[in-house]
């Protein structure tokens, strides 16, 4: 159920509508403005909107870069289940190597 939350962004008031929670809302609006008081102490811009658009960069960076990651770390998932598949598949061949020799072996 899509609802109304009222947040603030780095001085200015917005209601956002969203199925997200209050919590969750608040927690964003707090990201953004903890990345916001950051880049206003380095200095370099007066204009408040480009210090917003620097913080949602920085953190549109973190999110491609965990993204990335998230992808590395996928992939490198499939490779193990590949491996351990090849594995299991090479243990129960030798088993059956195995039992078909002491079998023969004791007939």
């Amino acid at each position: 159920m899509e609802k109304r939350i009222d947040v603030n962004i780095a001085g200015y008031a917005l209601t956002v509508r969203t199925d997200r929670s209050e919590e969750h809302m608040t927690r964003l609006a707090e990201t953004l403005n903890g990345r916001v008081r950051e880049i206003q102490k380095q200095g370099g811009t007066a204009n408040y909107l480009n210090i917003i658009m620097l913080a949602a960069m920085e953190l549109a960076d973190e999110v491609l870069t965990f993204e990335e990651r998230f992808r590395e770390v996928k992939d490198e998932v499939e490779a193990l289940h590949r491996e351990r598949d090849e594995l299991k598949t090479q243990v129960d061949r030798k088993s059956r190597n195995l039992l078909a020799t002491l079998e023969s072996a004791l007939k």
